[in-house]
């Protein structure tokens, strides 16, 4: 049985870890990290030259992220480094602070910008703050994520130069109008790389596809060197040998201020990505998952990759994935993925060097076209036009504005759905059954209803003060169309009142009262009934009147209607169906209650 998480930090959690280790779990976990470092090397390179960063800053990234994240996270299975919508919002923010600082000194103070603020967010105790974000949202802005990171390198694919504009149409239209000066060798090799990807994508879970397609697409450029020019890995910025070297820059206020605003929206979805796909991977493993201290690990491991020439990232669900399918059992798993990454770095960067860029570009090409799940896209569809509607808008928004636009837009749109359905007040009429339980028919004002002299109606969820003004009315409606004496008030299940409906509800049992009548409230909670009593309302509600929750299903609404039987006088009109009702619940009494007046009927 999974037991509740923790709220606090705890700053050993790997000590736990390797006390349960073994030699066998040891092993797996680095056959697991391993593997999964052979998939990935291509990967971070292409995510870094999509946030415009040098492609070695990507390894650089993932090596130490992943180990610090690891070890002081809560997941056995989250790969932490960069990630596709994570380098795209890392590209705006450097672009938004040019010239304030030179572009190692933006990368520093933004990754130590997130790292801090995820920490703050766990020190708060934040990580259930998670669950207010829509699926829909967050689906909205991975598809329009997705498309930018398919078409944000065109130029590359293309062998061209890249566009001045920043907006996604302009600088689509700028590269298509230049598309007649394409490198022929560029375009084929991106173009091979895209179709090896596709034709092996079907055993993707046993080979590493992608670095296939980079072997064959570099093995391709170096056959072509004598013949065509092709722009390689080490025309943007040669890959160096060795590992990452410690690196401090003199903080600067101002840019801090200036990178702000990105930081925040990276860490907010950042964090999103990775609790999401945490919690999704421990729940197969049925792992206890303790958010806050998965949000420090990330924080903590931003931090220090903030020292070693990294750039910010998330959970990357392609690569967690992986790693649980290649056998991880352990958090150590992703330790072992970060050394091989280093081990990469210090045997093989002459052959980093040498692969085309274009090969690059369309690895993300079918990256961004993978990630749109069209699947996913139909369900949400099926499920509700509205959140389709909320996801539809998000992905447009983060096309056609920014990506910072997209998520806030996609936050917005939700709250407002929320509020709407919220404020939506849901009232009923109970209608007594002969089977004794009772019919609940939608109360629609403006609509005839069955006239009696006992009314009741129950209430469903939150009652917040958006509804106070649409309940005031709606009671006022009953008042003056049923004219009833006796109302029995069901609040077993309204989740929540507030102040503003409760006022509503107290009004109209005055308004009651001064017509000779009396309401009566049944399935009332501890805490309402407290407050009923603290607000001075016992003239209004006697104690008779205010009916207890109980465990059983209606018995405090037939406590109230025997309340309403003792109180009934022969003047009182009942409908066929509370005459039946209340006969039952008195079966001692039949010359009583056949001495009330019929009603209409129903």
């Amino acid at each position: 049985m999974i037991r509740p998480q923790r709220t606090s930090v705890n700053p050993f959690p790997f000590i736990a870890s390797a006390k349960a280790s073994s030699a066998q779990t040891l092993s797996r976990d680095l056959l697991a990290g391993a593997t999964v470092a052979v998939f990935a090397v291509p990967q971070l390179m292409a995510y870094a030259i999509v946030a415009g960063a040098p492609p070695v800053n990507g390894l650089y990234a993932a090596m130490v992220m992943s180990i610090v994240a690891a070890v002081w996270g809560s997941s056995n299975f989250l790969n932490t480094g960069p990630t596709n919508s994570i380098a795209l919002m890392t590209a705006v923010a450097v672009a938004g602070a040019a010239g304030m600082a030179d572009q190692p000194a933006v990368f520093f103070h933004l990754t130590l910008l997130v790292g801090a603020l995820c920490v703050i967010a766990s020190v708060l105790r934040l990580g259930t703050l998670i669950h207010f974000v829509p699926e829909s949202a967050l689906l909205g802005f991975t598809i329009g994520a997705s498309i930018l990171i398919a078409f944000g390198q065109l130029h590359y694919f293309l062998g061209i130069a890249g566009s001045k504009h920043a907006e996604f149409v302009p600088k689509m239209a700028d590269i298509i109008s230049r598309a007649r000066g394409a490198s022929i060798w560029a375009v084929g090799i991106g173009a091979m790389t895209l179709a090896i990807m596709f034709s092996l994508q079907r055993f993707a879970k046993r080979i590493p596809t992608a670095l296939v397609a980079i072997v064959c697409a570099t093995v391709a450029a170096r056959l072509l060197a004598p013949y065509a020019t092709v722009s390689l890995v080490r025309d943007l910025r040669p890959v160096p040998t060795g590992l990452p070297l410690f690196a401090w820059h003199a903080i600067d206020v101002h840019l801090l201020r200036a990178l702000l605003p990105a930081a925040l929206t990276i860490t907010a979805v950042g964090l999103i990505e990775a609790i999401s796909i945490a919690q999704t991977l421990g729940l197969r493993h049925r792992q206890q998952l303790q958010f806050n201290q998965e949000i420090f690990g990330q924080g903590f491991a931003h931090v220090v990759t903030s020292f070693f020439q990294g750039i910010p990232g998330s959970g990357s669900f392609t690569r967690s994935a992986l790693i649980e399918q290649a056998g991880a059992q352990t958090r150590f798993a992703n330790v072992f993925f970060g050394l091989c990454t280093a081990l990469a770095l210090m045997l093989i960067p002459r052959w980093l060097n040498i692969i085309p860029i274009s090969a690059l570009a369309g690895l993300l090409l079918f990256i961004g076209y993978r990630l749109i799940d069209l699947r996913r896209i139909r369900e949400v569809w099926d499920t509700s036009k509205t959140d389709f509607a909320v996801m539809a808008v998000t992905a447009a928004i983060t096309v056609l504005v920014g990506l910072q636009e997209g998520v806030v837009s996609g936050a917005l749109l939700a709250v407002v759905v929320f509020l709407n359905r919220a404020r939506r007040l849901h009232l009923y009429e109970l209608i007594p059954l002969p089977s004794g339980r009772f019919a609940e028919v939608p109360y629609v004002p403006g609509t005839t209803h069955a006239r009696s002299d006992v009314l009741a109606i129950t209430l469903h969820g939150d009652l917040l003060y958006a509804l106070s003004h649409e309940l005031r009315e709606q009671f006022a409606e009953i008042a003056e169309l049923q004219q009833p004496r006796h109302v029995i008030l069901r609040t077993r299940r309204a989740l929540f009142i507030d102040f503003a409906c409760w006022n509503a509800i107290f009004d109209f049992a005055q308004a009651l009262r001064g017509a000779g009548g009396q309401l009566y409230l049944c399935g009332v909670k501890a805490d309402a009934h407290r407050l009923i009593k603290d607000a001075g309302m016992s003239t209004l509600l006697p104690p008779e009147t205010i009916i207890l929750q109980r465990h059983s299903l209606y018995e405090s609404t037939n406590a109230a209607i025997a309340e309403v039987a003792r109180r009934l006088s022969l003047m009182d009109k009942l409908s066929a169906e509370w005459r039946a009702c209340i006969s039952a619940l008195s079966p001692g009494s039949p010359s009583r209650t056949d001495a009330f007046c019929p009603g209409e009927g129903i």
